[in-house]
């Protein structure tokens, strides 16, 4: 009985010697193969195992000199111009939200920590807004269009403007960190500003693309719409260069239009453009609205009072 066992265990080595030489020879066959039409290779042409027929070949029809350099933008099928696409570049950088992120990722790792009956830091909420003020602030310092207004303009426009960018670009922050999901930060968000505000974001949440781009060409394009202007009790009415501020708003409109019409095709990009013009109308009767809520006034008040102070001191350093 042993030695049967054996003898079975002899016989199955050598078939699976057998079976892994065959493997071994079939792939030193292959290796040897020209790598061009399968015949036996006996020369390595530029890298590539070839035989002489096939060296032959593509020696007599090499290219010979220099190869052109090739210009991707030839295949771009978009209608954006060289200075679209900086400006869409520029106007993407312009809000940085990195601030915001940080914060709202502190308060997300904190309401999971609550979960766990440890402490939340309550000061957070509060900064989360603090840092969407100076967010909108380094916004006009990144502008170059907001910059290049004549001094009139500037201080006639700034207030609906602030609000404006404000506005949007804390819901998009707010959409973008999922903050929404901490019920901590939200009960903050409704002592601080009330339940209607929340119920406004949460509105102008149903109207936000999914590309990021066309959020951050719509937080430039919202900036810039001044065709309905919001007057407070506290707002100095002063008059506004329109002509120069709708250019920049046909400007930054044809950009998004092209770069929608680009990404999307002309039947994804006549939705996407009506659904962004709605967020626009949305966002816009909210900050109607928000002028009944006192702690925003009076921050929004703040915010305008320091970027007039920075242009102030922008307009004395260019003089001397």
């Amino acid at each position: 009985m042993e030695e049967t066992i054996h003898e079975k265990m002899i016989v199955m080595n050598a078939t699976s010697f057998s079976y892994t030489s065959n493997i071994v020879q079939k792939l030193e066959e292959f290796s040897r193969q020209c790598k061009i039409c399968g015949a036996p290779a006996l020369h390595n042409y530029y890298g590539v195992l070839s035989c002489s027929p096939c060296k032959m070949f593509f020696k007599r029809n090499a290219l010979t000199g220099q190869l052109p350099t090739l210009n991707l933008l030839q295949s771009d099928n978009s209608t954006l111009n060289t200075n679209q696409w900086t400006l869409l570049s520029n106007l993407f950088h312009s809000y940085d939200e990195s601030k915001l992120l940080l914060i709202a990722q502190q308060l997300m790792n904190e309401n999971n920590l609550d979960k766990s009956m440890k402490s939340i830091d309550s000061t957070l909420p509060t900064q989360f807004f603090m840092k969407a003020y100076e967010t909108t602030g380094d916004y006009f310092n990144s502008n170059n269009d907001l910059r290049r207004l004549s001094l009139d303009n500037h201080y006639s426009f700034l207030r609906n403007a602030a609000e404006s960018i404000n506005c949007l670009g804390t819901i998009f922050s707010w959409r973008r960190s999922q903050v929404y999901k901490c019920k901590h930060f939200v009960n903050a968000c409704i002592d601080l500003y009330g339940q209607a505000s929340v119920d406004m974001i949460e509105h102008i949440l149903k109207y936000l693309d999914s590309d990021i781009v066309i959020i951050k060409l719509a937080l430039s394009l919202f900036t810039f719409s001044n065709n309905i202007t919001i007057f407070s009790s506290i707002t100095t009415i002063n008059s506004i260069n329109t002509l120069d501020i709708l250019h920049i708003q046909n400007t930054y409109a044809e950009v998004t239009w092209k770069y929608i019409l680009y990404k999307y095709g002309f039947h994804q990009s006549i939705q996407r453009f009506m659904n962004l013009i709605q967020c626009l109308l949305v966002a816009t009767n909210a900050l109607y609205k928000a002028h009944d809520i006192e702690k925003h006034e009076n921050d929004i008040e703040l915010l305008v009072e320091n970027i007039e102070l920075g242009l102030l001191l922008d307009d004395i350093e260019h003089i001397n």
